[in-house]
This record gives C-alpha cells, structure tokens and sequence, in this order.
C-alpha cells in the first residue's frame, strides 16, 4: 500500500527508541500524576503513552480516557495492557485545534498537486497565493470558541488531566511539510526564505488564537487538576509551547516544576520540560 504524503511526514516524526530513550522521564512524569490520587485521568495527545506509563496510571485508578486523533497509536498502547486494565480505558477522536488527519491529508495532497500542475510555470507568488488559500481552509475548520471542544471533551470529565508535549507538536507536521516543499522549489522560485518565513507567522497566529481557548477549556475539562508539560526555552522559545507557557502562568497560577526529557539520546536532544500543575 503506497501511503500518502502526510502519513510519510507522520512517519518522520515516530521515534523508534521512544518508550526505551524516554524511561526516566515517563516515570517521573507518571509519578506526578499519581501524587494527586485520582480515580479518573485524562491524557491528552495520549498516541502510544510512550511519555506516560499506562500501566501503572490504568492500575491505580478506576478510569483512563485517553484523546488523540491517531487511533491505531493509541491502540497499540492499550493492547499492551491486561485485559482488566484495558476494560478501564476510554478512547476519544478528538483534535484540540478542530483540524483532523483527513484535514492534514487534504492540505498536504492540494498543495502539492499544484507544485506538480504548475510545475516550471510556478512562481513564488503564485505558490504563496495557493499557500495561504490552504492553510486558509485549515483556519476555517479550527474551533472558534471553548464551548465547541467541551462539546467533545466534557466539563468535569475526570479529576486529573494531562496535556504534555502536545502544544509544540499541533501543526508541527504542517510546518515541516511546507518547508521540505518549499525548498524542494529552490533554484526554481526565488524568496524561499521568504515564503517559510510567512508560513511560520501563519502557524505563529494559529497558535495565538487556538491556546487561549484550548487551555480554557481543558481548565473546565479537569474537576481537581490540571497539568501541562511543555518545552522550556526562553533563549529559544518553542512554537505553540512557549503560547501555552505563558498563558498558563498569566492565568492559571501554576506550581513549576522540571523534568529532564532525553527525547533522542542517539542525538544527544534533551528537553527541558516546564510542567505547570494548575489545581482547581
């Protein structure tokens, strides 16, 4: 089966050496959530819980529900566990910003198509103009207001919710594809820094406008606690990360704490994660 070209750029971002490279950080992360006692969890952006140990977070309490909008990663995490702890687990399709793989699929496809069609007659401003009509339709299809992701995910859901490592990944994969496209174009358009600099303002404002709603809403989804864990870098801020960051400080008055992620160790990329706890 040939995949499409979004599902090749998911591929790109899988680390295979996660659950091993990331052992000392999802214990130390699971950890923090189990401190609180709940009886009900919500992991948001859950995929395979390479970040968060499953297990051990299904056997101490009385329900799991995890959200993401990769249900096979997600499946093969819960197929791991014994069946009794399996019974626990709820699965939700849910997308944070409102904008869905098929959506992803339909941009990256679109996009391309024109690069193809147009081909030596292609321009920069005629491939930006077609750029910003695709992320225009994106746009279109994000949440517009907090009570329309409460419609999906419910106030008071569980006691305890957990949002870590999402906010810099929600249009990562966008981001990476209009780069490689744009510069696989190079010597045949002009002003390619140009175009990924417009593009990286576009997803800038995307995030400005989804988070505040986002955090709000995850805030009301949570009856005791709330935590979120993202990247911490002031000398370098994080796309969607630092938003999150400083939103939740200006509004949800947060006890800080920080965690070491050995994302890749192969490569030597270790995160700072912030993780803000924000108790009801």
């Amino acid at each position: 089966m040939i995949m499409s070209v979004y599902q090749q750029i998911k591929d790109k971002f899988i680390m295979k050496n996660a659950y091993k490279d990331w052992a000392s950080y999802r214990s130390e992360l699971t950890e923090i959530i189990l401190e609180m006692n709940p009886e009900s969890v919500m992991i948001i952006g859950a995929g395979r819980c390479n970040d968060i140990d499953l297990y051990e977070i299904s056997s101490e309490t009385e329900k799991v529900i995890c959200i993401d909008v990769d249900e096979d990663s997600v499946n093969d995490a819960i197929e791991k566990l014994p069946e009794n702890l399996r019974e626990k687990i709820e699965y939700k399709c849910v997308s944070l910003t409102g904008i869905y793989e098929d959506d992803m699929e339909e941009f990256c496809e679109n996009l391309l198509d024109f690069a193809r069609r147009e081909g030596g007659g292609i321009t920069s401003e005629n491939f930006r103009t077609r750029m910003i009509q695709c992320i225009d339709v994106l746009k279109s299809k994000m949440i517009r207001n907090e009570e329309e992701l409460l419609k999906l995910i419910p106030e008071a859901s569980v006691d305890v919710l957990i949002c870590s490592g999402v906010y810099s990944q929600m249009f990562s994969t966008l981001l990476f594809f209009i780069r490689s496209l744009v510069n696989s174009l190079y010597g045949i358009i002009t002003n390619v820094n140009d175009l990924e600099s417009e593009a990286e303002k576009m997803i800038c404002d995307m995030n400005d406008r989804v988070i505040p709603i986002i955090n709000s809403a995850l805030s009301r989804a949570a009856r005791k606690n709330v935590i979120f864990g993202n990247e911490y870098n002031p000398e370098s801020p994080v796309e969607g990360a630092v938003q999150c960051i400083s939103y939740v400080r200006e509004y949800m008055n947060p006890f800080e704490t920080h965690l070491k992620w050995y994302f890749n160790r192969a490569e030597g990329i270790v995160y700072d994660m912030l993780i803000q706890v924000c108790s009801k």
